[in-house]
This record gives structure tokens, sequence and C-alpha cells, in this order.
């Protein structure tokens, strides 16, 4: 099974995506969707979670890549994918 990666800190998501896997998705919490904004990951399931967008005003900066995910949606990647790991 696929992987789900959380990433709270933009810095963080360098690494993560280094390691992730293709199947692997890859969703920016907290101070972690500020890596939307410039982020460049080809063939990757990159979402950033839509509160958090919003509440740092990123909503116009993000990268055409970045999926914008809504609370019912992080749960459904928690279930679609195991392990999960946190990135910080």
């Amino acid at each position: 099974m696929a992987t789900l990666h959380l990433v709270n800190r933009a810095r963080a998501l360098a690494g993560c995506l280094e390691l992730a896997a293709p199947e692997d998705a890859i969703l920016l919490i907290e101070d972690g969707v500020y890596g939307a904004i410039a982020a460049a990951a080809p063939a990757r399931q990159l979402y950033a979670l839509a509160a958090d967008v919003t509440a740092r005003g990123l909503e116009q900066r993000l990268a055409h890549t970045v999926l914008l995910a809504n609370d019912a949606d992080f749960v459904a990647l928690a279930v679609a994918h195991q392990p999960i790991v946190s990135w910080r």
C-alpha cells in the first residue's frame, strides 16, 4: 500500500520529495502549505489542506500541480494509505 506523507513545515518538503515513492501521496498541512507555492512534484499526488491555505492567504499562489484537500479528503487519504509518515 502507498504511504501518506504529512508535511507540516515547508522546509521538510524537499526531503520528503526525495524519499517518497511515485505512488505515495503528500499532504501539506499547517505551515507546510507554504511549500505549495513553488512545489514541483512531477508524478506525485501533492495536496494542500484547504483550511491551512486559506488561513495563510495562499489561495492564488499555489503551484498548478497542487490539489486542495478539505477535511473529508484528509480522512479519505488517511484511510487509503498506510503507513502515514509525518515530516517536520
